[in-house]
């Protein structure tokens, strides 16, 4: 476009081709009227008239960046995960528990999400980075017990949380107490 403009209409076709198809509303073919495709486009890019190579292809540049900037924000707006969840699941998810219907309170997220993690061995503790291959060494790193970091040795047997797992055992037999005898 900006060297078919810069041309005479009196000494060169090309530009008196392309000034036929701006008056030329319909178009023909699969093009639809690429000359009043380019003619919108500059418009919207608010293109300062001919201009030369350098200067043209800096413009063109610095348009198609700005594009893609405001392309990928609105793209960022429209795939979010959480927005568009209602559209990926069923309205209605029948078979669930009921505690996975209630909304969860944002004080219990963390919790279920570091559950989740576990049941699908996607934790950072070191026996689950030792089967992808991120760490070689799966013991345990906060005791001296030689044991591998699984959940069930963080959990209940290592010895650096033993006052975390004290207190919580507390806290629960204070709530829960234990029955004997069954």
């Amino acid at each position: 476009r900006n060297n078919i403009l810069s041309l005479d209409p009196r000494d060169f076709l090309v530009r008196r081709v392309y000034d036929g198809l701006m008056n030329d509303s319909k178009g023909r073919g699969s093009s639809k009227n690429g000359a009043l495709f380019l003619e919108n486009l500059a418009l919207e890019a608010n293109w300062p008239g001919p201009l030369k190579k350098p200067a043209a292809k800096k413009f063109v540049n610095e348009f198609v960046a700005s594009r893609r900037v405001s392309e990928l924000a609105d793209g960022f707006k429209e795939m979010s995960t959480l927005r568009n969840m209602s559209n990926w699941v069923e309205k209605e998810r029948f078979g669930l528990p009921e505690y996975l219907l209630r909304t969860c309170p944002s004080s219990l997220r963390e919790g279920r999400r570091l559950k989740t993690k576990f049941r699908l061995g996607c934790h950072d503790l070191r026996s689950s980075s030792s089967r992808t291959q991120l760490v070689r060494n799966a013991q345990c790193p906060c005791c001296e017990s030689r044991e591998s970091e699984t959940i069930q040795h963080t959990l209940f047997g290592c010895e650096a949380f033993e006052e975390e797992r004290e207190a919580f055992l507390a806290r629960l037999y204070s709530v829960f107490a234990p029955s004997h005898g069954n």
